[in-house]
This record gives C-alpha cells, structure tokens and sequence, in this order.
C-alpha cells in the first residue's frame, strides 16, 4: 500500500470498519442460504420479534393480516422471545400449518393458523442479492480509494462511510431474519451518516472553517456516539420491544441530514472553489450524488424522519442507486489520476448506445416487416437476417460517429484541430532562428489548440549547466539544474510526462516545492540524441485534462520544434557571447585605465600600441604623444633598457625576467621602477607584440628609507611592540622635536663611583652592564623608551614617540622592577662589595622630544625642566627609593602605596618640590 500511515490510531476506525465489512459479506452469504432453505411464515421479523414494515407477494402472514409492528409471542403454543427460538420450531415442523401467537402495540393478542413457504428466489434476489452486490461495490471502491492515499483525510472517512453501507447492505436480510449481526447493523446507520458528513467536511478540499481548526472535522461523529449508543442499550437491553425503533428513526434523520449535508458542501465548493479541478470534481460529485440519494431520501428517510410516516423500505429500488455516490466519487479522482479517462468512458457510453440503437433497429425492422406482410415474422428468418445485416453494412459506422459526436459535444470537447496547429507550426518555425519569435509562435498555437494556463519553453546555458527558462509572457519560472530530479525523470521519459492533478507524483518528487505542479506536462526537446530543453504546460484553463492525443500532438510539437529551438538557442548563446567579449573589452580598457601599474604594448616593430592612464602618470608624457610611435623615439631615456626586454621577448621568445630601473625622468627628476615584459599572444598563441608592465617604486623606496632611519632611531631603545606600531604608520611620528606630556625616570646606581675606584676596570663594566641590562630590561617590558645611559644612570620616557594613556603607571612599574631585580641578582653576586641598589626619580610634566644631532649621527632624547627634575629627585632618594614628583603621584595614586616626604628643594626652582615616596602597587 502506498504512503504508509505513520499515525495508526488515525487508521484504527476505517481498518476496523473494513475488518467488520469484511466479515460481514463472508457470513451473510451463509446466513442467506440457511433461510432460504427454511420454512417461512411469511413475515419479516425485526430485533425483539417485531413485524417488520416490508411485505411480498403471497406473504401468508402478512396475507392472514399481520402489520408492521405487532410482535410474534408464540408459535405452536411455545413462549418465543428471539428469532432464533422461531427458527428451531419452524425447522422442527416443517412446512405444516402452525399456530402463531401475535401482540398488536396495544397490547391485543390474536392467534393465526399459518402454512410456512419456501422463500421464492424473487426474494431472495430484492432482500439479499440486489443489496449484497451494492455492499461489495461499495466496499471495493471504498478500500480502492483508501489503498492509493491512506494519508488522506478524505480517504479515511469515504472508506468509513462505504464500509458501515456495506454492513447496512449486506446484512439487511439478516436484520429482518436471522439476526447475527443485527447490533452491527443499528450502529452501522450513525456511522455512516457521521462518516458522511465528515466526509462532507474534508472532501474534495477542506472547508475553510476545517482548514483553520482542523479538530473541528470530528465534530459529526459526536452526534454518531449520541444516537449509537442508546441505538445498542435498546437492542441489547431494550427498555420495551419497540424502543428500539425511534433510536433507528434518529439514525434515518442523521443519514437524511448527512446526505443534505454533503449535497451542500459539493454545491458551496463549486460556488466558492477558485480551483477549476475543485469546481469540476465537486460538479461530477453532486450529480452522482443526487442520482444517489433523492430516491431514498425523498422517498424514504425524509418522511420518516419528519413526517410521521414510516414507508416500507423497497431494497430492490433504494439500494441500487447508492452506487453512484462511491461511483462518481472514484470517477471524480481517477479522472484527475489517469490519462484517458474521459476517452474511455465516452467509447464505452458510445458503444453502449450503438448497440441499443442496433438492437432497437433490429426489433423495428421485426416490426415494419410484420406490419408489411399482416402476418409475424420470426427473428430467425432469413429474410429479416439478411435485411439487418445490408442495414449494419450501410449505417452502423454512421450511426457510431453520429452517437460518438453528439457525446463529446454534449459531455466533453471537441477535438483540437492538431493538423493545422503542426502546418502552421512547420511553416513558421523555418522563418528566423529569434528565440522570442520562436516562442510567441508556438505559444500561439498551444494557445489555441489546448489552452494552457502556463506555458514556459527551458533551454540549456552551458555556461551555467542549467535549464533556464524562455517565456513570451511575464510568466515566472525557476531554473532547473541538470541533475535536478524533474529534469532526470523528464529525459528518462520517452513520452511527455504529465503530473497528475490530484497526485500521487513520481517517488523523485515527493519534495513539497513539486506540489506546484500538479496538473503540469513537460514535453522534451531532443536534438543530436540529447535533451536542450524542455517544454512546461500548466493545466488547462478549461479544466479539462491532457489525454493521449494531447501528448502524441506535444510530442509531434516537440519533434517539429527542437531544430528551430536549437538554432535560437545557439543564436542568443551567440548573441551573448559577443556580448560578454564588448562587456569584457570595455571592462579591460576599464581596468588597464584604473590600474596603477604602467602598461605599455608594442607590435613586432615595437610601435606602442597601447599606453594607460599609468603611465602617462608615472612617467609624465600623454598617449595621444607616444601612441603608434616607435619607443626609441618615444621614451627615449627608457630606450636602451627596453629595447634589451623587448629583443629577449620578440626575437629569442622568451620572457624576460622583471628588473629595476632607476632612470631620470625630466618631469619628474630620479625614480625607481621594476619593469618587466612578456609577450602579447593572439587567439592562435602566436606573438603578435610585447607587453611592457612598469610599476612606480619612488615612494615606496621612500617610505623604506624612512623606515630605516625609523628603526635607526628606535630599534634598540623601545620595547619591539612599540618599534613595530611605529614601523606600521610611520606617517603618525614626528622627529623634528616637538613638545609633549611625558613621564621621566631617571636612575642611577648609588656608590657606584667609589667601587669603580677599587675594583679592576673589568670587573667594573662587567658589573654596570649586569646592572644596566636589569633595568633597560624593566623599561622596556612596560614600552618605555630608552633615552640614553650616563655612566652608572639610565633616562628613559613615557608617553612618547608611542602615545600611552598610562604612561605613568608604566613608569613606576617600570621602577618598582629595577628595585626588585637588583635586589634578586645580589643572590647570584657572591661579593658583597659587588651588590649595589638604583636610586630613582620619577617626574610627569611636559618636554620637547626629537632627534638632536646631525643628520648622520643623532639621537632621539627629551630636554627640559621635566627631565632635569627626574634626575634632582633621584639625587635625593635614598638607595633602593623611588620618589615621586606630585604630578607623577596623582596620575598613579589609586594604583600605589606612597608616602608623602617634606617638600625639598632643587637646584633652579625658588618654590620647594612635594615628593612622594613609593612604598608598592596596590593588589588589582
């Protein structure tokens, strides 16, 4: 079975109705047979020995006067309650007259002497045989429609609804007999009628109201659960014998209401739908529906369901007529399912006719003849026979197409005129290879021959390697790669393939995106044994669908078409080609003007050629002056270099490797150029010139020398990251000496210059350098810069040439290590004499800094009162102290432990000096 239901609870009800259905048409056969054969009063009995309302002719019972209603309570003298009971004592006595006991609903009691029969096969064919066939119809189509969308909504309640009318059918008999299943068949009538409504809910679209609360489709089967279970209470446990007949009265009135129901869904779709396969659908629904229903529902349940009175039920008339609801519904889908349907169906119908009408002549001719002759004529007579068959010869083949056109013209279409449509065709299309001509031609005759409601022609791009698609009209469309699963099954098909309406797609186009083209046909175009297109039709605007003759004519369409759209094709790949090589030269006479490389071409005679915007910038002569002119004479300070490039690329056919040039351009004075050359090849590979590429290094080489008098100046006296955010943006220093907000630490070691009087020369350098080196290091680990060394003293600053948002903060950092390393490395000293602590001073405040020099041997340094400071507090300090000037404290208070020491003076400042003296860093 196709699409597997996943959810088996959905599928509980309508396996279990099927199961039940299934069951029923096996034992009720049986049960039919077994009555058949057995004595009958001539009466049929309902549940609790009820009389029922439906009588035969020659009936005794009901002959001797027995109504619908009265109860049998006794047969042969016996107290009989079940049917089963009457059974027994028929069978025990046979055909022989019998006395029955009856009970009128007043309570009256009479007595009648009756002669069983043997059930005539009339009643066995109106009671059994005419409603079991309708129930095996019923179920077929039911189980057919369940077994191709078991997914489906609608396919759950129609199998629903055939079965419980399978049940109804099939087991009528045994409900006014035997009744084995009679249970089964009281609650069959409100679940057929609950299935039909929900089925009226769901099919053939959901109505709105459902699509929007779609738990509101069940609301039906609540009145199903309300009339059924009384319905069982009073066959099961009946509170007087004739309950149980209101319960079936209420079952009558939900099927009524259920059946109205359904009509009036079918009539809101075809007036709502904007669908035309919705409107179509529920246009063949509602006529198989009315032929269904108005016999029983006019005739039987609506008047006893509101007017008071119960006619006899003939099953020989009401029953049939139910097979065209499961009948127009199955039409209703496989007409929108498989090719072909409405061709065979009107075959069918014609050949029916033609024979009826065959037949008729026949009977007529019997007629006339004997009306002719005054006496009878026999059918055998040879006479007649060969009079019938010159009639056959000369009028059946007439007689068919007369009775086969009336039918398309009163039921289907005409057929389209194929042959002009192809002639038109065949002589438009050797016109021009146009691809929008092309496709308004052939728009125009599909248009008139099928109407369709899309029409969309896919061509390959092989420079995308997709199909994309071709439209006269503003019609969208996406494009289709080459393995996209539509476009394989398209090329597999060796006919048109046609995506059915109502589904189930081929497995490759399960994909949600697909569903859009339920109703499509997409027509191959072969050409040289491979497919460059294909053609899209969309449904018919008619609502009609595509059949064989509709295909076979696309498929001639296709055959006739592909040569003209192949040469379109080519002719707009052509059209684009050329296209895209003007867009590409426009974009490289674009680009080589952009460029700022110099580019030069020259022919075998080495005439320049070409000459771009570059160059004429870089070496400061305009191309309408060079253009065309030999380059000896037109660079000739370039010339010897050039000729030598050239000579290596045009007469020894090799390219010449890139070199620099520093030639001097009376424009523009020395510049520096790397120049290379190769050679200008045609489409052939074959050297047509040379081309001369030139780039300008004159300010690079610039940029390079500043560098390097950058790193001169910098690359050992600041930590390397700071070197190298200098080296990044050189354009951000200035070296000429400017004034700037710095932080100086001056340090100096004490005592130095008495242990240098009595310690060896070398030993005193080995020493100073240990203790230098620990606190150069400790500056530039905080990215400070190293002014200078003074003997046993280093100036460093902060703050400048890299601007520093801390740059006090890195300072006494930086002091707080000197301090702590000299201490560390007195533990490597094994001397005492050898172990030596800085003194430091540390002031904030503004200096000039720059290079101070010549312009071969300078030094980059800070000079002024900043730095003089620095160096007067670190004569103050003590060894091992670091004091801070109070500028230098209120930047890096909330970081440090300091202690404010006397204001002392200095040398060159009337006002005395408040200095701090720093005890650590506070814990972060």
């Amino acid at each position: 079975m196709k699409n597997v239901p996943t959810h088996w609870m959905e599928h509980a009800v309508p396996l279990a109705s099927i199961l039940i259905a299934l069951v029923v048409l096996a034992l009720t056969p049986i049960w039919a047979s077994r009555w058949y054969q057995e004595p009958f009063l001539g009466a049929l009995i309902e549940p609790h020995n009820v009389i029922s309302q439906i009588r035969g002719k020659n009936w005794p019972a009901r002959e001797a006067g027995v109504q619908w209603s009265d109860r049998l309570v006794a047969l042969d003298g016996q107290t009989v309650s079940e049917v089963k009971e009457v059974r027994a004592i028929l069978r025990a006595h046979g055909f022989a007259p019998i006395g029955a006991t009856f009970e009128r609903r007043s309570g009256e009691r009479f007595t009648l002497v009756i002669t069983p029969i043997k059930p005539s096969p009339g009643d066995l064919v109106t009671l059994f045989i005419v409603p079991y066939v309708v129930g095996v119809l019923f179920l077929a189509t039911g189980i057919w429609a369940y077994r191709i969308r078991p997914d489906l909504r609608a396919s759950r309640a129609f199998v629903t609804m055939t079965a419980a009318t399978t049940i109804i059918a099939a087991a009528f008999l045994d409900m006014n007999t035997t009744h084995y299943v009679v249970l089964a068949w009281s609650l069959s009538l409100s679940v057929a009628a609950g299935a039909l409504a929900h089925l009226a809910l769901v099919f053939p679209q959901p109505m709105p109201f459902v699509e929007k609360r779609p738990r509101s489709r069940f609301f039906p089967w609540l009145f199903t659960l309300a009339l059924g279970i009384p319905a069982a209470r009073e066959i099961l446990l009946p509170s007087t014998p004739h309950a149980y007949i209101q319960t079936w009265i209420w079952g009558y009135g939900f099927i009524a209401l259920a059946m109205l129901f359904f009509i009036a869904t079918l009539i809101t779709r075809l007036i709502r739908s904007h669908s035309p396969l919705i409107r179509q659908q529920s246009r063949i629904i509602i006529f198989g529906a009315a032929l269904a229903f108005l016999p029983v529902l006019f005739l039987y349940l609506l008047p006893i369901a509101f007017g008071g009175v119960i006619p006899e039920f003939r099953a020989a008339l009401y029953f049939p007529p139910l097979v065209f609801l499961p009948l127009s519904v199955t039409y209703a889908i496989i007409r929108y399912r498989l090719l072909d349907v409405d061709r065979v169906l009107s075959r069918a119908l014609t050949y029916l006719l033609t024979t009826a009408a065959a037949l008729a002549a026949f009977y007529l001719l019997l007629t006339l003849l004997s009306l002719a002759v005054q006496e009878t004529v026999r059918p055998n007579d040879p006479m007649v026979i060969a009079a019938y068959l010159l009639l056959l010869v000369m009028g059946l083949r007439p007689l068919h197409n007369l009775v086969q056109r009336a039918i398309d013209r009163m039921f289907y279409r005409s057929p389209a005129d194929y042959r002009r449509a192809l002639s038109s065709l065949s002589r438009g299309l050797v016109v021009t290879p146009n691809l929008q001509r092309t496709l308004r031609l052939l728009e125009e005759q599909l248009d008139q021959a099928l109407a369709p409601e899309k029409f969309v022609i896919y061509l390959y791009n092989d420079d995308q390697g997709e199909y994309l698609p071709h439209a006269s009209r503003e019609d969208s469309a996406p494009p289709y790669p080459a393995d996209d699963p539509l476009v394989r099954l398209i090329r597999e098909s060796p006919t048109p393939l046609w995506l059915p309406p109502a589904g189930p797609f081929p497995e490759p186009l399960q994909g949600k995106h697909y569903h859009r083209l339920a109703g499509f046909t997409f027509v191959p175009l072969r050409y040289e044994g491979r497919m460059i297109g294909f053609m899209a039709l969309g449904p018919r605007r008619s609502g009609d669908l595509y059949n064989s003759d509709d295909l076979d004519f696309l498929a001639a369409v296709a055959a006739q078409s592909a040569l003209a759209l192949e040469n379109a094709r080519l002719f707009t790949n052509l059209q684009r080609t050329l296209e895209r090589t003007l867009e590409m030269k426009n974009l490289m006479d674009d680009i080589f003007a952009s460029v700022a490389t110099g580019i030069i071409t020259t022919d075998l005679s080495r005439k320049i050629t070409l000459f771009n915007r570059a160059a004429e910038r870089i070496l400061g002569i305009s191309a309408e002056n060079v253009v065309g002119r030999p380059l000896a004479e037109a660079i000739p300070f370039l010339y010897p270099e050039l000729a030598l490039l050239t000579e290596t690329v045009l007469k020894r056919k090799q390219a010449a490797l890139s070199t620099e040039l520093t030639p001097i351009v009376p424009p523009r004075g020395e510049l520096h150029l790397r120049v290379s050359c190769s050679s200008l090849r045609d489409a052939h590979l074959d050297t047509k010139g040379a081309t001369i590429v030139f780039e300008d290094l004159t300010e690079r080489r610039k940029i390079e020398a500043e560098r390097e008098r950058i790193l001169q100046t910098f690359g050992r006296v600041v930590a390397p990251r700071v070197r190298d955010r200098l080296l990044a943006d050189p354009s951000n220093l200035r070296l000429d000496g400017t004034k700037h907000i710095v932080t100086v630490l001056f340090a100096d070691l004490v005592g130095f210059t008495a242990y240098s009087e009595r310690t060896p020369p070398e030993t005193v350098f080995k020493v100073l350098n240990t203790y230098l080196s620990l606190a150069a290091q400790a500056i530039l680990d905080e990215e400070g810069t190293l002014d200078k060394f003074m003997g046993d003293a280093v100036l460093a600053i902060w703050n400048s040439p890299d601007p520093q948002k801390d740059h006090a903060l890195r300072a006494v950092r930086a002091a707080q290590a000197i301090i702590r390393r000299s201490l560390e490395i007195h533990r490597h000293l094994d001397d005492p004499s050898h172990h030596l602590l800085f003194r430091i001073g540390i002031t904030t405040g503004p200096a000039v800094v720059g290079n101070v020099g010549t312009s071969e041997l300078f030094n980059y340094t800070a000079i002024g009162d900043t730095v003089n400071l620095a160096q007067r507090l670190q004569d103050t300090a003590q060894a091992g102290q670091i004091l801070l000037h109070r500028n230098t404290y209120e930047a890096v208070a909330e970081y440090v432990h300091a202690r404010p020491l006397p204001p002392i003076h200095v040398e060159g400042r009337t006002q005395p000096v408040e200095v701090y003296a720093l005890e650590g860093l506070r814990e972060t």
